[in-house]
């Protein structure tokens, strides 16, 4: 019997759905196994026509495979859209952490700005960068 083997646009489907995903030819149909990572790969699926004859399998075949995921419970659009958000919001919390570090790193230069200045122009002690507590003249007790 001549090598039967399936289209190449869908074996590249099959497997960005999942690199387990697998589609062989067993003498009258064509199945989907997946590989478990252990002994043989099971059969998942058997692609056949409506009056259960050969056919190539197609993009029909990929969606009745994303249907029948189970695992998760839930279409694989809700998952893409999921993780599209979880990855928007991990970009949002990277942007806000970049603003802020460059927020404090702005505030620290120009404190060494403004006593680097006051040093060169002779302008006096450099302030601190803190709050300066003086001692009331009343609360001072003298001896």
């Amino acid at each position: 019997m001549e090598d039967v083997r399936p289209d190449r646009v869908f074996l590249r489907d099959l497997k960005n759905l999942d690199r387990r995903l697998n589609a062989k030819f067993n003498g009258s149909h064509f199945v989907i196994t997946y590989d478990r990572g252990y002994g043989e790969p099971v059969n998942i699926f058997r692609i056949s026509g409506d009056d259960g004859s050969f056919r190539q399998p197609n993009s029909r075949d990929i969606m009745v495979i994303k249907q029948g995921d189970l695992a998760s419970g839930e279409t694989m659009d809700v998952r893409l859209k999921k993780e599209a958000y979880a990855y928007e919001l991990m970009n949002r919390e990277a942007r806000r952490k970049a603003s802020e570090e460059i927020r404090a790193m702005t505030l620290d230069n120009k404190i060494q700005l403004k006593n680097a200045y006051q040093k060169r122009t002779n302008l006096g002690k450099t302030g601190s960068a803190f709050r300066k507590i003086t001692p009331k003249s009343k609360n001072v007790v003298k001896i």
